[in-house]
């Protein structure tokens, strides 16, 4: 084993342990804690034996194992910036309707002042 896998291999029991603490922290759930523990065995295993990935990518037509962790890569970020992007905007058209309903209210009550007085 060289020492950049041994490196990795460290890094990923950092990253996993910090992983175990947000979860008893209550900061992340079961299941996305559980997701990214597959996803770090997986490179886990992936440095290992980097091989594997090799046998993978012949296996699903792809030439070489570094190009398909390359495209898993780029697909999941684009699924991920595809959903946050749609969080987004859900979340701002929330805080613009809330924002609304906060001035007509502010509103109401500035004129039901002013005639009362």
């Amino acid at each position: 084993m060289t020492i950049f896998q041994t490196l990795i291999l460290v890094a990923i029991l950092v990253i996993i342990t910090k992983a175990i603490i947000r979860l008893y922290r209550k900061e992340i759930t079961v299941w996305l804690f559980l997701l990214w523990l597959v996803v770090w065995l997986g490179v886990g295993i992936i440095d290992v034996f980097p091989n594997t990935i090799t046998y993978i990518a012949l296996f699903v037509g792809v030439g070489r194992g570094v190009d398909l962790v390359i495209y898993i890569a780029l697909l999941t970020l684009l699924y991920v910036v595809f959903k946050y992007s749609i969080r987004l905007q859900v979340l701002e058209r929330k805080i613009s309707s809330l924002v609304r309903k906060l001035a007509i209210k502010k509103s109401l009550e500035k004129h039901s002042k002013k005639n009362n007085i």
